[in-house]
């Protein structure tokens, strides 16, 4: 038997469904691998390229080969094992044989084969896969390849088309040799392009596409030329109905927008195409395949993605277009009684779900992505015509989809009138004849009580409440549970007065269906709606506490069928909402039935089953606080089991298998072991530590004795230099946050028991080595910038005293540094960048929508960078003075780089909080630069100049500068309001009124007689952008409140209404005040007489007036 028919015998037995015959062949194909790599990879290439092997060997040996030249681990990559010569001869006789042969399949996995191999055999970094000893590369396969895909040398039209795909594989590989292979290139392009077989246009469609994403700008500029004839080749794939390579096409067109969109700005400035061919394709209904519409509207939207602001401005009937192409691809959905009794009956986590009507969920996700690329601005007028003409028509399916674009776009609309008309039309129709008609219009009510609260409930409850009420007794259950839905989103966001109006009823309605429903939908969002509730009005909920928790046990014991996970996680989730609700006493004794009954469901539960538990567990820590510390002995086992990353027991992929199994990963860890580790336990991972962080800050001192336990099983994921932590960077973030809380329970329960806090010290210094070593070795921003948010985190918690001088002139050193690696990477993207325009054509120099994400991403992280700075100030401020000059020396560089302002203002600001008096040394630098930052027009700017006046208005020297501060400051607070969805310029807004605030407390005696600073203040309340600073400005004003204050109450009192009236508002919205300014706001209104009150009361909106009348009411 030869060589060739032994392997052929030995690949039959790799694929044998005999278990015992299949183990022996893959330990022959590993012992292969492993001692005959030029045996295998020869006898290999002859299976593949004779032709008297059966198909379906040669198919499995190309596959089998192609791993074995493929960059991968030793133990993988066969072909650096080779020698020498049989390298160069494998190379040449792949080249041969793909040339000569005649099976086109077979011909593509070769293309496939030598591309692979030639991605090995010319990288710069790795000589293992180079063909010879000192020779990257492989000479003469380009031009070989160039010659092969031409149609006037290569009159073989299959041939030449694998050639092409071949070519269209090495692009990247030989980007450099391509480009200087212009003239033979462009003979390819053209000569295939004007082919008459469709087959080679593809290929030279999808060839121009990978050279305009590989290449530079200038190298690739002269194809703009063939923008016309690629959108032509489209349409002949069209119209000859060559579905799938349409579809390929499209899928190559679609990434080319994504890359290089400029590609096309010429072509849809002069015709609108190819957005007019692509809109007929979303348009079409008959003969045109629904993953080609749906491919041509994610071009139309992606590209809207990629240029909106030179679309509106250059190609205004482009918006228009796409919002009208996606409203018609909402109108396909089935029609018939079988089918809405299909759809009625159907959960939605059911399998088919997703896979019901693709191109109306499609065309749904589609119109949100445009109006939030292109603006309401500019969607407005085409979006608005367009829902009120579908939602006059006739046929349901019109309005529903009108219905849908409303709930798709709501988030997006400023104009309060719009918003009005929006829930005028939305409630107009959940008394439709058609299910899916009410069932939109609730789901869209639903949507608008999300993005536009809490002012939507403010101003319909009276309207939305009662009809909800109704819709849960809708004749179809599906429709009941999405007006159960709509009720938790609207319900949610509805002030503890207003729900207290309509909880009795509600409660009734949704005790009676849980009890007398089977449909699962409606329990489950029964269940919601009752947390919701118990959310809302809090302790007021224990008079139905009795009535509900029975319920709930009653669920979670029985409800463990295979479709009931989600209702028995609802149930979970309700039980921990209800305890946060009525508070720890009454909870405890089922908290414990709760927990027990958590700790009995596997841990290889589903994973949404698990992440209910996850969230309830937090819950119910939160709740509980250091009672929950009982439960830990049989939590943390558990939880240590889900950080530690083992190997899986499972089956090994057979040799051959193009694809392993998405579940698993094979990943490296530190030590250089190789686990296959499934690809859900890494958010088992991220779980693990997030609730292990709760435990830690919920819990404190009383979590102390835990301490060095998950310590001990966190600090693996402290360190970056294994693939573990690289695929867990989420985790790992988790992780740093976690160990920053470790510190702060190990500091409290340290000076609880009068113990030196060693332990902190200890996790500070472990945690210090860790990080700044991983630190030094990375230059990935987003890494990084976690890394230096979990150091700020740990320096924060651990308290003073603990770092040494020369310790602290060492990190400060190191953090500088890596700001400064940050600034240089920077640098090199931009200079690069600039390079790349600076080559390029005048057509594509660029334009308004060329942002640089990486840019930003290094901003955010020098940020993280900077506060970790601060962070040392805090923990040492003594000893930070030594790091002073060079503070002044970087804040003098940095206040002169535009893009450099914000850091250098950031660390003025930490300078004046931390460091307070003592930072007066750099105060000549450090304050003219806060005051040119009040007048910059970037809003990131403002934010933290106005944040430093605010902190540096309490010291006694800064009164020198308070006149000017007063000016600048008053000018920007009476200043025009920010637009809504100018998110940095309201905080920048909410920082200059805390800024005004602390300079008229601190600094009164400086303020100049014609700014009018409290009354400022005061027209500006509440603040709710900036929730640090709100929380901080609302405090002051309560204690300023209760000590009489004459400047912020004003003249004769005049300021009382208004300031009543913003600390109503703020009342029990947790992240606008602090638990405690919360119980001094019910101390005022308890104080005031009630006369004063009933006369400001016209003043009070009616939600105010409710929250008032129920402070007054509580005992």
């Amino acid at each position: 038997m030869s060589m060739v028919e032994k392997l052929a015998e030995l690949l039959k037995a790799l694929g044998s469904a005999n278990s015992a015959e299949r183990q022996q062949a893959e330990t022959m194909y590993q012992t292969a691998k492993a001692s005959e790599p030029d045996q295998l990879l020869g006898g290999l290439t002859q299976i593949v390229t004779t032709d008297g092997v059966d198909d379906a060997i040669r198919q499995q040996a190309a596959v089998l080969l192609r791993q074995c030249v493929s960059k991968g681990s030793d133990k993988d990559f066969v072909f650096s094992r080779m020698s020498p010569d049989k390298k160069q001869a494998l190379a040449q006789e792949l080249v041969g044989k793909f040339e000569s042969m005649t099976n086109v399949k077979l011909q593509q996995k070769v293309g496939d084969i030598i591309a692979k191999l030639a991605d090995a055999a010319t990288d710069k970094d790795d000589q293992r896969g180079w063909l010879a000893p000192g020779m990257m590369g492989w000479p003469g396969l380009l031009q070989n390849v160039l010659r092969l895909a031409n149609p006037a040398t290569n009159g073989n039209v299959a041939s030449c088309e694998s050639s092409m795909r071949l070519l269209k594989d090495l692009v990247d590989t030989f980007k450099d040799d391509i480009s200087r292979a212009s003239t033979e290139l462009g003979a390819v392009v053209q000569n295939s392009l004007q082919h008459c077989d469709p087959k080679i246009k593809c290929a030279a469609f999808i060839l121009v596409c990978e050279l305009v994403g590989c290449l530079e700008k200038k190298a690739w500029a002269p194809l703009m030329s063939t923008a016309n004839v690629l959108t032509q080749v489209l349409q002949t794939l069209a119209q000859a109905n060559m579905g799938d390579e349409l579809q390929e096409c499209l899928q190559n067109y679609l990434e080319m927008a994504g890359l290089e969109p400029d590609f096309f700005k010429q072509q849809l400035q002069s015709s609108m195409e190819p957005a007019k061919l692509l809109a007929t394709l979303v348009k079409t209904r008959e003969g045109v395949e629904e993953g080609v519409r749906n491919m041509a509207l994610e071009f139309l939207v992606t590209y809207a993605e990629k240029k909106p602001k030179w679309l509106a401005k250059s190609v205004p009937n482009y918006a228009p277009l796409v919002i009208e192409c996606c409203m018609d691809l909402m109108l396909e959905v089935e029609d018939g009684m079988d089918k809405l009794k299909e759809w009625a009956e159907r959960m939605d986590d059911e399998e088919g779900e997703e896979d019901a009507d693709e191109l109306y969920h499609f065309g749904e996700e589609a119109i949100d992505r445009v109006v939030e690329a292109i603006g309401m601005e500019s969607a407005s007028s085409a979006l608005f015509t367009l829902v009120g003409r579908f939602s006059q028509q006739p046929q349901w399916q019109a309005k529903l989809a009108a219905l849908t674009a409303v709930k798709q776009t709501v988030e997006y609309v400023e104009d309060a009138e719009h918003v009005n008309e929006m829930a005028k039309l939305l409630i107009a129709h959940t008394d439709h004849e058609h299910p899916r008609v009410r069932y939109a219009a609730l789901h869209a009510l639903g949507q608008l009580a999300n993005d536009q609260a809490p002012q939507f409930q403010d101003s319909w409850h009276t309207t939305v409440m009662p009809m909800l009420l109704t819709k849960f007794d809708d004749q179809v259950d599906r429709v009941a549970s999405m007006a159960m839905s709509a009720f938790v989103s609207f319900g949610e966001e509805l002030e503890n007065a207003l729900m207290m109006q309509y909880a009795s009823g509600f409660m009734q309605k949704l005790v009676h269906r849980l009890q007398s429903t089977k449909h699962r939908m409606v329990q489950e969002e029964s269940i919601t709606s009752i947390a919701v509730i118990a959310g809302v009005i809090e302790k007021d909920f224990s008079q139905y506490y009795d009535g509900i928790m029975p319920l709930l046990k009653q669920l979670v014991m029985h409800a463990k069928g295979e479709k009931e996970n989600r209702l028995r996680g609802k149930a979970f989730e309700c039980m921990s909402l209800l305890g946060i609700a009525v508070g720890k006493e009454k909870f405890l004794p089922d908290a414990k039935e709760a927990v027990n009954a958590m700790l009995q469901t596997p841990m290889e539960a589903d994973d949404l089953q698990r992440e209910y538990i996850t969230e309830a567990s937090q819950r119910i820590c939160k709740c509980l606080k250091a009672d929950f510390a009982p439960f830990l002995p049989h939590l943390l086992p558990g939880l240590y089991k889900c950080l530690k990353l083992d190997a899986e027991d499972t089956t090994a992929p057979k040799p051959g298998d193009e694809d392993d199994d998405d579940q698993y990963i094979t990943v490296s860890t530190g030590e250089g072991k190789l686990l296959k580790v499934r690809s859900s336990k890494f958010e088992e991972l991220l779980q693990a530590v997030q609730l292990l962080q709760t435990y830690c800050v919920e819990m404190e001192s009383a979590f102390f004795d835990c301490v060095p336990q998950v310590a001990e099983h966190l600090l693996p994921l402290l360190d970056s230099t294994d693939e573990v932590s690289m695929l867990c960077d989420e985790a790992r973030s988790a992780a740093f946050q976690c160990w920053a809380a470790l510190i702060k329970c190990a500091r409290i329960g340290a000076q609880e028991r009068g113990q030196p806090p060693q332990l902190a010290h200890q996790l500070l210094m472990t945690f210090l080595q860790k990080t700044c070593t991983s630190m030094a070795k990375d230059e990935d921003c987003d890494t990084l910038r976690d890394a230096a948010d979990g150091l700020a985190e740990c320096l924060k918690n651990v308290g003073t005293g603990v770092l040494q001088a020369m310790e602290v002139a060492q990190l400060v050193q190191q953090l500088f540094k890596f700001i400064d690696d940050s600034l240089k990477r920077t640098f090199e993207a931009e200079k690069e960048k600039l390079s790349d325009k600076a080559s390029a054509p005048q057509e594509l120099q660029g334009d308004e929508d060329d942002g640089d994400e990486d840019a930003g991403n290094e901003e955010t992280c020098r940020r993280s960078l900077e506060d970790a700075i601060g962070a040392v100030m805090k923990a040492a401020p003594q000893e930070f003075q030594q790091c002073l000059p060079e503070c002044t020396r970087r804040i003098t560089q940095w206040l002169g780089t535009k893009e450099h302002k914000t850091l250098a203002l950031f660390l003025c600001a930490d300078l004046l909080d931390h460091l307070k008096e003592q930072s007066e040394s750099t105060w000549p630098v450090v304050m003219p630069g806060i005051f040119a930052g009040l007048g910059d027009k970037e809003a990131d700017v403002r934010i933290p100049a106005a944040y430093a006046i605010s902190l540096a208005a309490p010291l006694p020297k800064f009164a020198e500068a308070a006149p000017q501060a007063f000016r600048e400051v008053a000018k920007l607070v009476s200043g025009p309001a920010p637009k809504k969805r100018d998110e940095q310029g309201k905080v920048a807004m909410d920082n200059c009124v805390s800024a005004l605030l602390a300079l008229a407390r601190h600094q009164g005696a400086a303020c100049p007689a014609d700014i009018p600073a409290w009354s400022l203040v005061v027209s500006k309340l509440p603040l709710r952008d900036d929730e640090d600073e709100a929380k901080k400005v609302h405090k002051i004003i309560v204690e300023l409140v209760m000590a009489q204050h004459s400047g912020l109450l004003g003249a004769d009192n005049a300021n009382i209404g208004k300031v009543l009236s913003a600390l109503a508002e703020v009342y029990k919205q947790e992240n606008l005040v602090e638990k405690e300014t919360d119980e001094q706001i019910l101390n005022i209104f308890k104080m005031l007489p009630r006369d004063n009150l009933q006369r400001l009361a016209s003043g009070f909106s009616e939600k105010q007036q409710k929250k008032i009348e129920k402070m007054l009411s509580s005992s």
